[in-house]
């Protein structure tokens, strides 16, 4: 009896830790419409790919409480992968994107942002290094090429960068986000 209770500890154990992490990259779907929830992480890679295989009417993915990445290379992919599917983004009023989920916006083929919408950025930094430090000098590189791909002004990495350190945030404001293009159209907001 006692390697019975231990058999079913240990699967009941293994069945806890592959639970999904809630924080994690999700999409609810509605329609043609994806809402976005969560960071990305190396698991996150093929999302695109099986969001599409699952539900092929799916043009737009709204992303609504997205606080980035834990692994850039990976987000980088997945963001390709947007742009390679025709996919539009869109953030409504109360969406909230940060860090590594404003790439994966910036994917989009169009871009649309809501007033109320907010964008954090902030200099991309691992293991106490911001983006400032020349080791991450390839990665200024990469980035830079990634926003031209997407038909985003490069210095925007530069903005990003000198807005806030690896570990603060800026929230954009509507001024910013119309200069930098962040919207395939400009917000037109009242300051009311």
């Amino acid at each position: 009896m006692i390697g019975l209770t231990a058999a079913a500890l240990i699967i009941l154990g293994g069945a806890i830790l592959q639970s999904p992490d809630p924080d994690r990259l999700r999409f609810e779907v509605d329609g043609t419409d994806a809402y976005g929830y969560g960071y990305t992480d190396g698991r996150s890679e093929t999302a695109i790919d099986r969001l599409l295989r699952d539900h092929p009417d799916v043009d737009t993915l709204v992303f609504i409480d997205m606080p980035g990445t834990r692994d850039v290379t990976s987000n980088y992919r997945l963001a390709r992968d947007i742009r390679r599917a025709g996919l539009a983004t869109e953030l409504r009023a109360g969406s909230r994107i940060a860090s590594g989920a404003v790439d994966l916006f910036l994917a989009g083929q169009s871009r649309t942002v809501a007033c109320g919408a907010k964008i954090g950025v902030h200099a991309w930094g691992s293991s106490g290094f911001d983006a400032q430090d020349v080791r991450w000098d390839t990665h200024r590189r990469y980035s830079r090429d990634f926003l031209s791909d997407m038909g985003v002004d490069a210095d925007f990495y530069d903005f990003r960068t000198k807005a806030a350190g690896s570990d603060d945030i800026h929230w954009m404001s509507v001024e910013e986000i119309n200069h930098w293009r962040v919207a395939s159209a400009p917000m037109i907001c009242d300051s009311a």
